[in-house]
């Protein structure tokens, strides 16, 4: 019989307020999800940046093609030694074989009166 009574419909809820026998609410948690914030990564680096980028690269321009040749033998600085984005140093590679064939600057060495210059692209190794 006490079975019944139970399964009849729980009368003890009709004697017994809402507010005693529902689960409690945080009111903080209502109406959001308990999910992470988006927000941006801090140790993230900053971007690096294009020494030529807004810069137009021309083959007569040599002195500023000299920065990217080694003043020893001749040859055209490497991406990871001149820190230039890819189309730059293809622009900059182009440039400096078209200004060897019109006769703009030397092959075998770098002009020495460019020798003097700043150094733009030796970042990473500072003589």
């Amino acid at each position: 019989m006490a079975a019944r009574a139970v399964a009849a419909g729980r009368p003890w809820r009709r004697l017994v307020p809402a507010a005693l026998w529902e689960r409690p609410r945080r009111p903080q948690h209502e109406g959001r999800p308990d999910q992470p914030i988006q927000m941006e990564n801090p140790y993230k680096e900053p971007p690096k940046k294009c020494v030529l980028c807004g810069i137009k690269v021309d083959y007569k321009n040599v002195q500023l093609l000299s920065q990217f040749v080694s003043p020893h033998t001749g040859c055209i600085y490497g991406r990871h030694i001149t820190g230039l984005c890819n189309k730059k140093q293809k622009e900059i590679t182009k440039a400096i074989k078209r200004a060897h064939v019109f006769g703009f600057m030397p092959v075998m060495f770098k002009n020495p009166s460019f020798l003097t210059d700043p150094k733009i692209c030796n970042v990473k190794y500072p003589e």
